[in-house]
């Protein structure tokens, strides 16, 4: 979060905005990386504040994003729904000097993160559901089509971290620019058929769901855009791989990835030609996370430490990069 940005806010605008959920007592800080995220109770139900500067998202954005949200909900995709507030709105605009603040307000998502939860989870039943949720989003996308909204959000190619990451990477990190670029060009000449491309999560990690008795529920749809639906798997397959320790992470991988896409393929195909391209689309995520990390000043902040680890992944590469995921999906007849 950039220190002007930063010096806007305080607590009197954070009660202010609780206070159009109802929120009473204590308001505690959660994330402040992108967006100001709070916790507090509404009603005797715990509730998630998020507060986000017009120079982040506009409030067209972020309507649609809650729009989306509430469309896989009522497709039985397991969400934190957006809440109205006492005014029957789904977001509230706050004005500082000649800039503003839109607030939202979520459902808290049964269960808990699941780095915290009971290893037990870390089993083929979670990582199946994993393929399913994100299965079933991909197949809900291809009948989305928002016409009745001011402004959708984003194709791929128009998000902040792709057009603008020269101005955030540092010049001894230029490198990591140019092979972007080179990625982006071979992007660039794929289809964008409903079948393979349309309104993504974009950011599924451990940090963004949480699990209740097995049950996935995804919440943190922020960076949604318009993307290849083999993008949003290559950024889930990397942050779990980060589990399975030497000597035997390839065969546990193998065994996730082939758990991973048995649920997804309960829900929606893939083609060989998407998974062939799978690698490639993690080394664009991991060059992504990188500019979003100088974007976010992560560098010099309390998340350091995976700062570190996406630098040293974008400097020495990493196994997958190179791992070959349709002959892994063959090897038990999944295509």
């Amino acid at each position: 979060m950039k220190d002007e940005i930063q010096t806007l806010i305080n607590d009197q605008l954070v009660r202010k905005a609780a206070a159009q959920w109802s929120g009473r007592g204590k308001i505690e800080l959660l994330d402040d990386v992108a967006n100001f995220v709070y916790q507090f109770r509404s009603d005797n139900h715990w509730k998630i504040l998020r507060i986000t500067h017009s120079s982040h998202r506009s409030e067209n954005q972020i309507l649609a994003e809650l729009d989306w949200v509430n469309f896989l909900a009522d497709h039985t995709v397991s969400v934190a729904k957006p809440c109205s507030s006492k005014n029957h709105r789904l977001t509230e605009i706050f004005h500082v000097d000649d800039t503003y603040f839109t607030a939202v307000v979520f459902e808290f998502a049964p269960g808990q993160l699941i780095e915290n939860a009971d290893p037990a989870e870390w089993n083929p039943n979670l990582f199946r559901s994993m393929g399913r949720i994100i299965g079933s989003m991909h197949r809900i996308a291809k009948v989305y089509d928002p016409i009745h909204l001011h402004q959708r959000r984003p194709q791929w190619y128009e998000v902040d971290l792709i057009r603008n990451a020269r101005q955030y990477l540092p010049p001894e990190q230029m490198q990591a620019a140019e092979e972007l670029e080179d990625i982006l060009t071979q992007f660039r000449q794929l289809p964008t058929s409903p079948d393979d491309y349309g309104l993504v999560h974009n950011d599924v990690n451990p940090t963004n769901f949480h699990v209740e008795n097995g049950k996935i529920t995804l919440f943190d749809f922020d960076d949604c855009a318009y993307n290849w639906f083999i993008n949003d798997i290559a950024v889930a397959i990397p942050l779990y791989s980060s589990m399975f320790k030497e000597p035997d992470w390839e065969t546990r991988l193998c065994e996730y990835i082939v758990w991973f896409m048995q649920g997804y393929e309960e829900e929606n195909h893939l083609d060989d030609k998407w998974l062939n391209l799978l690698p490639t689309c993690m080394r664009l995520q991991n060059l992504i996370t990188l500019v979003a990390m100088h974007q976010a000043n992560v560098p010099g902040s309390q998340y350091h430490s995976f700062y570190e680890v996406v630098l040293k992944t974008y400097r020495e590469g990493h196994p997958l990069f190179d791992y070959d995921f349709r002959e892994a999906c063959k090897s038990l007849k999944l295509h």
